[in-house]
């Protein structure tokens, strides 16, 4: 299952939003990000619920930010992932309870459901998928885990593995604008607005402190001050939303599981 995890890691590396870097020399030119004195004053009287933040500097706009977000009970990320050993896309809802519900797709691999409630977590995976999660497997093999749900009682891959997909949106949402010691990293320059899900949001152009590459991020303008998207261009970009919607993560029917240690152990 080593694989599986390093689907993971690609994931939070390409896209990961620790460490906001400023994305150019004119970072701190005039109208990026206001002098201390004038952040403070503006501070002092801070933006209406629903809008202003085009008006703020960027360090104030990171600060409701991470506010905003370090508040999130739960969340929905969809991402695509361009990568050479495959191009990676799905959706993923995470609770902070441990909950998820999701899909993974592989480009030419197939794809797989996703769940995981009570700690425990179970993958659906399509014909193609098999071949990820059961590398070798015979077609009798494939035959018996079609359309049923695997997990794994005895050993810690699967869940070691696929869970990370589960706790990246909210993980991603709780680091962005921090450093990876977690101090507030403000850096960064504006880049006026869009609408990101038919919400209105600020743009910022930023640097991953460890990839460097340059990403825009989306900062809603209308409500609470939530992160709606990342965008790394040709490597990758992912969007959330549901913030703060339960997750819908039930367990499978036990006649519709399959223990993958038991069936390694009946295989020989």
């Amino acid at each position: 299952m080593r694989a599986n995890r390093l689907l993971a890691v690609t994931v939070l590396s390409v896209l990961g939003v620790t460490g906001l870097t400023a994305c150019g020399p004119d970072a701190t030119k005039k109208g990026d990000s206001a002098p201390a004195a004038s952040a403070s004053a503006a501070a002092s009287k801070p933006a209406a619920a629903g809008g202003g933040l085009e008006g703020l500097s960027v360090e104030q706009i990171m600060t409701k930010m991470r506010a905003a977000n370090g508040k999130l009970k739960s969340v929905k990320a969809a991402f695509e992932v361009q990568d050479s050993d495959g191009d990676i896309s799905g959706d993923v809802a995470s609770g902070s309870t441990g909950d998820c519900a999701g899909t993974i797709g592989i480009k030419g691999k197939g794809k797989a459901e996703i769940l995981r409630t009570g700690g425990k977590v179970w993958l659906k995976p399509d014909a193609e998928f098999i071949k990820v999660v059961v590398p070798g497997s015979n077609a009798s093999v494939a035959n018996l885990i079609a359309g049923k749900w695997l997990t794994s009682t005895k050993t810690t891959d699967l869940a070691g593995g696929f869970g990370e997909f589960c706790d990246m949106p909210l993980g991603l949402l709780k680091k962005a604008g921090l450093n990876d010691d977690g101090t507030p990293d403000n850096s960064g320059t504006k880049g006026g607005t869009k609408k990101v899900g038919g919400v209105d949001a600020v743009v910022l152009k930023v640097k991953g402190e460890k990839s460097g590459d340059e990403m825009e991020v989306a900062v809603a303008n209308q409500g609470e001050a939530y992160l709606l998207s990342v965008d790394s261009g040709a490597t990758g970009s992912m969007r959330f939303s549901d913030f703060d919607k339960p997750v819908q993560a039930a367990a499978p029917a036990a006649d519709q599981v399959i223990d993958l240690d038991e069936l390694k152990k009946a295989a020989g």
